[in-house]
């Protein structure tokens, strides 16, 4: 039912008429100091009305400015230079960002109309930031998002996220993603979820009212974000007053206990995002995530007198990822097995021709909330993941190639889907990859004895330069790549494989790491003997 993208890697879904609105705040996607008539005309779902909703919020003591859900290509941004890394994208499972105007009193930056009631020559602006889809709250701010869900796909979703944080004294990073200057504030990316992910498994819509089970796919939402209980509370009055049922609100709690909250040099930037994975119809698809400004509205609302008596939300109770069942359980003499599968694979593609590495593994993103404690980037981490990365190694020629084996994790129930992603680790640019449970399923068959019971709990496939067999990923070059140079990896450059496994079937959450049997990779290099 589901498909997959068949270049494994993510093109340009669409012609933007604006280059720079793709990663940029600019004049012609943001910034709106009135409500448009594709604002006006989105839609209303719950029997609400997003005009009405603003014109209650005004009147309230509201500025309402209107923001942009936007679709990004990670990788043809860093092909041009406009970021530097991509941030460990997952291959084939696209990404949206919310890109929002500057607050009340905010300097804007270049390319970006300033907010509402804007006075240049106030020196009590605060600093601008710089352009990107990172950006200051006050923390009595709240982000709306009203519209209508993707069409069917096996997994979305929605989540805030700690960006960019100020850096401590006396502490090296050299090897951090930097941003800042001595006007802004010296920072560097954390990019940790705030909490469990909403997702389609748990989204209040038109078509799951409370959440109750159903299909959350072409239906209509409204997520809130904030940090402050009362701010909740008199958004979700003035879309009730709007029409809007209070059977598809849902909330995205920031918990400041945890944040910096801020318009001055030194506090937290943050970041919202979208991201989707295996559409069951790909055009459809596609047809959403590259105009989904047309589906979703994004409203940044803030109070015209800021609101010093807070009611913050507390930190969130996270999922708890362990069952009490485990793959070692759940798949009968699995040591054996997975034994008796690399001897065969070596059998196969070894010989005196190759030299193969059992390519070692460990953790590759730690939970959120130790990841900000422990001042770490996870690289917009998803709690309904869990991720584990090889070592880094090198192709030195065309002839070498990775065979990636393991569980299949749908089948023990410990997943929806799994895939790897091959990377770059200069650029961490994902440019090959494949979900295993739904693109190789049985594919370890061939190397089990005929009619072996466990042989499905299996699958292996390769990663190689040419197609010379049947199930292999095509691991595209850099140099001469016509879409962009993070769009491939070369020979002799370090590269990674990064495993995720999603949304344990009994938990809803991200399996419990240690409850998997963890994927397998092995390098094999053409020899060098004569």
């Amino acid at each position: 039912m589901y498909k997959t993208n068949p270049y494994y890697f993510n093109p340009p879904m669409y012609n933007n008429i604006c280059r720079t609105c793709e990663i940029f705040s600019c004049p012609y996607c943001t910034n709106s100091q009135i409500i448009t008539p594709q604002l006006a005309n989105c839609t209303n779902g719950g029997n609400g009305n997003i005009v009405n909703f603003i014109s209650i919020l005004d009147r309230n003591g509201f500025i309402v400015q209107e923001g942009k859900l936007k679709y990004i290509d990670i990788l043809q941004l860093c092909s041009e230079g406009i970021v530097d890394n991509c941030m460990g994208n997952n291959v084939g499972a696209p990404y949206a960002v919310c890109l929002l105007p500057p607050a009340p009193n905010q300097n804007p930056s270049k390319g970006q109309k300033p907010p509402i009631g804007y006075t240049p020559d106030n020196p009590n602006n605060y600093p601008y930031l710089v352009p990107g889809f990172t950006f200051k709250l006050r923390p009595d701010e709240a982000i709306v998002l009203i519209g209508e869900t993707p069409p069917h796909v096996l997994y979305y979703c929605f989540r805030s996220y700690l960006g960019f944080i100020e850096n401590k004294l006396e502490k090296n990073y050299s090897e951090y993603i930097k941003a800042g200057n001595d006007y802004t504030g010296f920072y560097h990316l954390v990019f940790a979820s705030l909490g469990d992910q909403l997702n389609n498994y748990n989204i209040w819509t038109d078509n799951t009212p409370n959440g109750i089970p159903g299909e959350p796919y072409n239906s209509s939402s409204i997520i809130i974000s904030t940090a402050d209980k009362n701010i909740n509370k008199q958004i979700r009055n003035a879309l009730g007053i709007a029409g809007y049922s209070s059977d598809i609100m849902n909330d995205d709690n920031i918990p400041i206990e945890l944040v910096n909250m801020g318009l001055e040099a030194g506090k937290d930037t943050f970041i919202y995002m979208m991201r989707f994975a295996l559409w069951a119809d790909q055009n459809a698809g596609n047809q959403y995530i590259s105009n989904i400004d047309k589906f979703i509205k994004v409203l940044r609302i803030t109070p015209k007198v800021p609101h010093n008596n807070l009611n913050p939300w507390e930190v969130p109770t996270l999922k708890i990822r362990e069952t009490g069942i485990t793959e070692y359980q759940v798949v009968p003499n699995s040591r054996n097995d997975l034994d008796y599968l690399r001897n065969q694979i070596i059998n196969k593609y070894g010989g005196t021709e190759y030299n193969h590495v059992d390519l070692d593994l460990t953790v590759a993103i730690p939970d959120n909330f130790n990841a900000i404690l422990r001042d770490v980037n996870v690289y917009g981490d998803d709690r309904d993941g869990v991720y584990f990365k090889t070592e880094d190694f090198q192709l030195s020629s065309d002839d070498d190639f990775v065979i990636v084996y393991g569980i299949n994790h749908e089948r023990t129930g410990k997943a929806i889907y799994s895939n790897a992603s091959f990377y770059g680790a200069e650029l961490f640019n994902g440019v090959a990859g494949a979900f295993s449970t739904v693109q190789f399923p049985d594919t370890a068959l061939e190397f089990f004895p005929t009619g072996y019971e466990n042989a499905g709990y299996y699958y292996v496939y390769k990663m190689a330069r040419k197609a010379d067999e049947e199930n292999v990923v095509i691991i595209p070059y850099s140099t001469g790549n016509p879409l962009g140079k993070a769009y491939g990896v070369d020979n002799n450059q370090d590269a990674r494989i990064l495993f995720r496994v999603y949304l344990d079937k009994i938990a809803m959450v991200g399996p419990y790491i240690f409850d998997i049997i963890w994927d397998q990779a092995i390098l094999f290099k053409k020899s060098n003997i004569l």
